[in-house]
């Protein structure tokens, strides 16, 4: 759903800020919720993409096992650009631990936090 190749994708492009994985995200029309406001569904979305996302600066990759999150304020269809930072903060021999924050400017607008488990694999994510 999130990869860029995707057409119907939500178009993130993660980057690495130090031990960090970091993206942005302007809202579309099509993701409303309430008028004029974004969905909450699509904010679960990106910090679920962002869980995985935290593993790759550790060179980890890993499937979202558990996620939750939290909806800290309305967040506008128009004129938005969400900062998305994704952080492990706990690694074992199976998986990891991370946390999310999603800001609009200065302001915390969502936050969630989650396990991932290592793919079998190795490598970035199909």
């Amino acid at each position: 759903m999130c990869g860029s190749a995707n057409p119907s994708g939500l178009g993130l492009h993660v980057h690495r800020d130090g031990t960090d994985a970091v993206a942005t995200f302007r809202p579309a029309e099509r993701f409303q919720g309430y008028p004029d406001r974004l969905h909450g569904g699509i904010i679960g979305l990106l910090v679920d993409e962002m869980l995985v996302y935290a593993g790759a600066p550790h060179d980890l990759w890993g499937m979202t096992a558990k996620v939750r999150y939290w909806l800290r304020k309305p967040i506008p269809l128009e004129g938005v650009e969400l900062v998305l930072r994704g952080r492990m903060i706990q690694q074992s021999g199976r998986g990891f631990r991370a946390v999310v924050s999603v800001h609009n400017g200065d302001t915390l607008v969502a936050e969630g936090e989650g396990m991932c488990v290592l793919r079998a694999d190795p490598g970035a994510p199909q």
